[in-house]
């Protein structure tokens, strides 16, 4: 029997056929899983670390299971929650508190009333205490000049256009800053606030577009999580999606993708440490292939495009590396902290000297169950430190300890510590830039179009390939899983 060329490489890899392949098993990789399993298949996901869910992980501290990644998701789409009722987990909203921000000179609460650190009333008594009200007076004067044709695409440009200087410099830095660890000149607005700018376009002012869609929100916290912690929800996709018939395999990656007809060759390999802690395993140990109809691309930028590149350009903009995070968790038995003196905790805005942290979280005070969880005057606190364009922060329980004491305005004592846990997050996500937007949208179209040649079907999520954060990565990887079927 005669054998072309390509039939003969299929045969010498001997590979297993498979109804679907995921590469990647972080948050967007586990949903696209799942929702293959609803539709009636029995995928493969691969992960080259040796566990799921990425950015969202749990641990203890003083024996209490706690977020110690992403501990929820923006409530500006119902995805998400509907994805935890579809689960059966119970969705959990922050205690109402306003957010702190801390500058040498000042302390005080952000107003409730705006996105982003952006206020949808620059009157409000808020904005005048931190921008004093000559600056706010300016501001909302600023506002009120006429439209232009079209509004900066970058969160900072817009903000300073608009609102000017101090508005962005004391109210959105600290916001956008500490929740994307990135410059906003350095953030899409179209991404970390879809919708905004045409709003703001069709108000007539940015004030007014952010009231506008504040009132599309629904009442109350803008952010939700599950309750007994948002590591729970990957836990139980994984747990669901195995139980529907999906094999999870950590400790494997994907090396190669080629199509052959309309079928995808998947190549793994066993992984191993990458001399890079900030960049995935590498995958070099025994060598498994795969044959299938559907692949979903749910690995990082850098691995998708290397896997990517056989198949469409995936040349583009330089990514702009995430900031390095750290974490100083803290278990304090502080009785003095039960009436929550700053809120669910507080930002710190750069540039600040008089203390090195970017944020503190006041988990226990935050999140209900949490606060369940811990007996009377134990607190959960979370100093996190970590901006763009700084090197690698030196952690410790003493300088975590000072930190929280100023921004708190409590005398905190070692003595007090019960617990501790060190977390560092090298390699985070990049900021999306316009550019990087322009480019991530030109990737997908790319394999649309292939997906319309009739050739195998494959698809692209990740929280760098959807947006920003959870409430984007669910709905699109749910999309793509079904769109593959």
């Amino acid at each position: 029997m005669n054998h072309n060329s390509e039939d003969v490489t299929m045969n010498t890899l001997d590979p297993h056929t498979v109804d679907a392949v995921v590469i990647g098993g972080g948050m967007a990789g586990l949903v696209a899983a799942w929702q293959l399993t609803q539709e009636g298949l029995r995928p493969v996901l691969v992960e080259s670390r040796g566990y799921t869910g990425g950015l969202v992980a749990g641990s203890t501290l003083a024996g209490i299971s706690y977020d110690i990644g992403a501990e929820g998701w923006a409530i500006r789409l119902p995805d998400t929650a509907e994805l935890a009722e579809e689960l059966g987990v119970t969705v959990e909203k922050p205690r109402t508190a306003p957010s702190w921000v801390y500058f040498d000179d000042a302390c005080f609460a952000m107003p409730g009333n705006a996105i982003l650190g952006i206020p949808a009333d620059l009157s409000d008594p808020a904005v005048v205490i931190a921008l004093g009200a000559k600056e706010a007076a300016r501001a909302a004067a600023l506002d009120r000049a006429p439209m232009p044709d079209e509004l900066p695409r970058d969160l900072g440009t817009l903000v300073e256009s608009r609102m000017g200087p101090k508005v962005l410099r004391r109210l959105v830095t600290p916001i956008a800053g500490g929740i994307h660890a990135a410059d906003p000149h350095l953030l899409s607005a179209d991404v970390v606030s879809p919708g905004l700018r045409a709003a703001a376009q069709s108000t007539g002012s940015l004030a007014a577009g952010v009231a506008l869609c504040r009132s599309r929100m629904p009442e109350g916290p803008v952010v939700a999580s599950v309750a007994g912690g948002m590591f729970t929800m990957p836990a139980e996709l994984r747990r669901q999606a195995e139980e529907a018939g999906a094999r999870i395999m950590t400790r494997v990656g994907a090396r190669k993708l080629t199509c052959h007809g309309d079928q995808w060759l998947v190549e793994t390999a066993d992984t191993s440490r990458n001399p890079n802690p900030s960049l995935p395993p590498v995958p070099d140990g025994e060598v498994r292939t795969f044959l299938t109809p559907r692949v979903v691309v749910a690995c990082s930028a850098g691995p998708a495009t290397d896997l990517l590149s056989s198949v469409i350009d995936v040349s583009g903009p330089e990514m702009i590396p995430g900031a390095p995070i750290g974490h100083v968790n803290l278990a304090l038995q502080a009785p003095e902290l039960d009436d929550s003196p700053r809120g669910n905790g507080m930002l710190v805005a750069p540039g600040t000297t008089s203390v090195k942290a970017k944020a503190l979280t006041h988990m226990s005070a935050k999140w209900p169950s949490l606060g369940q969880s811990c007996p009377d005057g134990l607190h959960l606190l979370r100093v996190s430190y970590g901006r763009s364009g700084e090197t690698d922060v030196e952690l410790s329980v003493e300088r975590a300890l000072e930190d929280a004491s100023i921004l708190l305005g409590v005398e905190l004592s070692s003595n007090q510590v019960v617990d501790s846990q060190i977390i560092h997050w090298t390699g985070s996500l990049a900021p999306t830039t316009p550019e990087t937007r322009a480019w991530r949208d030109g990737l997908h179209r790319q394999l649309e179009e292939l997906n319309r040649s009739g050739r195998g079907r494959i698809g692209l999520v990740g929280a760098w390939a959807s947006g920003s954060g959870i409430a984007a990565l669910v709905p699109q990887a749910r999309h793509t899983a079904r769109q593959l079927v």
